[in-house]
């Protein structure tokens, strides 16, 4: 039997058009690096099981891209020569995790790139995106296999009979040459015992850039606070219209015991050094008793330093003081609240279900504690009106977070969500699609709104209540605004109206030099920066007389 040299493939969640942009004008892109668990736990658990591994590593292009891409001519140049630079083994087997619907175009051009470097080596695909494409995947030819749902056993297994030349027949996974066509009904089975999976393969990354990596760090400057994602759970039993998790996933809860959870998180600190713990689960808090007594035993470990953090996992139904109160107790200052909708209309439209009075109740309750508190709002759902987002926005004014996460209505294939807007006739089940498909624009119109409209209505309701009206400076929490707004002027230097936000703060902190000084950063921005620019002759009407007065009315 011959050992399979495998070589794994992160993707970045980016379109292939805003890395071409950023090639162009030289410039960097904003990327969230944060740990590629899918891949990590394949690797592990390929290591643990399976006698047929030879040689393992990953090409990690978020990292790539994140590090700079002003150097390359292409993406295909991209991809090719960052291949080249970080592997020095020919791979037998080429895993991609395809996640989400943002990447479908970079794998798609990775894919081929890479096997014109690696002509012999046989391409895999997973992960959701993949799973709920796997029949265009085979008939484009754009892998050799996909594997539909978790991939942990059947990868490992598949590996096994490829290094003995047998044929591969595995429930959920499939190639064009043994399958008919379409495959979108059945999948790999669910793991149960989720304690049977080793720790995530931590060695594939370059660790520091992950645990340094500061996207969601908005509580301090310290430079000693090092950062890891982990779940603690697979599966979530709600049915949001929006989600495609449940495709890979499913809607039943299984749990890791909290003995393994700890252990992990134990090893982490040894190991790395690793003091914020950030949940990557879709419910942490499906059951009251067992987070609680996780989060006790989080606590217990006295780690230096700790925080948790929550970007997302959290349901407002599934929480109460009690949960809230032992969160702060192991550290958690920061946690993002998925709200999604204003209105009670559109909350039962998109299966949400959420308390929208116990919304804001554990907002109020969680920022007099302290905490900061992000919520997630979603605009553009299907049938939903411009007077139901007007409603939306106006609850939005009443539950007073630190801060208002702004989306549009994103059709995911996979989605309860992406088969409406198929049905109302607004976008059509391709690949045009697929590459569409991003959270902050969208190219297609409603009858209740165009994609022109919805973006404008969205940016100015982002303004308005963020940075001209931000909760913190209106309750004399200037310290804390301007740590948010620090924050975004650091990874989008364009932004004029966080330094709009800075002058606002700084005022309130009777530092009117410093106050002044920001107003003149954002003039010279304007005048620098044709992002920034666009962003004020689009939207200056929200300023003051008196600002318009000292900039203009147009650049």
């Amino acid at each position: 039997m011959k050992k399979k040299n495998i070589l794994f493939v992160h993707l970045p969640s980016l379109s292939v058009k805003y890395i071409v942009e950023s090639m162009k004008t030289k410039s960097t892109q904003e990327v969230n690096l944060s740990f590629p668990l899918g891949i990590l736990y394949l690797s592990s658990y390929l290591r643990a099981s399976c006698g047929a591994v030879g040689r393992v590593a990953m090409l990690d292009y978020p990292l790539y891209v994140r590090q700079g891409i002003s150097k390359y001519e292409s993406i295909e140049d991209f991809i090719l020569k960052e291949a080249q630079k970080h592997i020095d083994f020919k791979p037998d087997i080429i895993a991609f995790s395809l996640m989400f619907s943002a990447s479908h175009q970079f794998f798609k051009i990775a894919a081929q790139t890479l096997k014109s470097l690696y002509p012999n080596s046989i391409s895999v695909v997973g992960g959701i995106h993949a799973t709920n494409i796997s029949d265009f995947l085979l008939d484009q030819n754009c892998a050799d296999y996909v594997i539909r749902g978790e991939g942990e056993e059947a990868f490992s297994k598949m590996v096994e009979l490829l290094a003995q030349n047998l044929p591969i027949d595995l429930e959920g996974v499939y190639s064009k040459a043994s399958h008919s066509l379409p495959v979108r009904d059945k999948m790999t089975g669910f793991i149960q015992d989720l304690d049977s999976l080793p720790f995530p393969d931590w060695s594939l990354l370059e660790m520091d850039n992950y645990l340094l990596s500061d996207q969601r760090r908005y509580t301090d400057k310290i430079l000693d606070k090092r950062m890891a994602t982990l779940i603690t759970t697979r599966g979530c039993p709600y049915r949001c219209s929006f989600c495609s998790a449940h495709t890979v996933h499913g809607r039943v809860m299984r749990y890791r015991s909290i003995e393994d959870i700890i252990e992990e998180i134990k090893t982490l600190y040894e190991r790395y050094g690793v003091n914020i713990f950030v949940p990557f689960d879709d419910l942490f808090t499906a059951k009251k008793e067992r987070a609680l007594s996780l989060l006790r035993n989080i606590k217990a470990l006295n780690i230096p330093r700790m925080e948790v953090q929550f970007p997302n996992a959290l349901h407002v139904n599934t929480l109460d003081n009690d949960i809230l109160d032992l969160m702060i107790e192991c550290g958690v200052k920061v946690f993002n609240l998925a709200i999604e909708t204003g209105t009670e209309y559109m909350q039962k439209k998109i299966n949400k279900h959420c308390d929208l009075n116990k919304a804001r109740m554990i907002i109020d309750y969680c920022r007099k504690k302290g905490m900061m508190v992000r919520c997630n709002f979603i605009l553009g759902f299907p049938g939903e009106t411009k007077e139901m987002m007007s409603e939306s926005t106006r609850y939005m004014k009443t539950i007073r977070p630190d801060w208002y996460n702004l989306y549009m209505a994103t059709p995911l294939i996979g989605t309860e969500m992406y088969d409406q807007f198929v049905e109302k006739g607004y976008i059509v089940d391709c690949e045009d699609t697929w590459n569409q498909a991003l959270v902050q624009n969208r190219a297609f119109d409603t009858d209740e709104i165009s994609a022109v409209d919805l973006k404008r209505f969205i940016d100015r309701t982002n303004i308005e209540l963020n940075f001209l009206n931000n909760n913190n400076y209106l309750e004399g929490k200037f310290d804390r605004a301007t740590l948010l707004f620090y924050d975004i002027v650091k990874h989008y230097p364009f932004q004029i109206f966080s330094y709009y936000g800075l002058y606002l703060s700084y005022r309130g902190k009777k530092d009117y030099a410093g106050a002044d000084g920001f107003l003149k950063k954002m003039e010279d921005v304007i005048v620098s920066d044709h992002r920034a620019a666009e962003l004020y002759n689009k939207y200056n009407d929200l300023f003051p007389e008196n600002i318009i007065n000292r900039i203009g009315r147009f650049v």
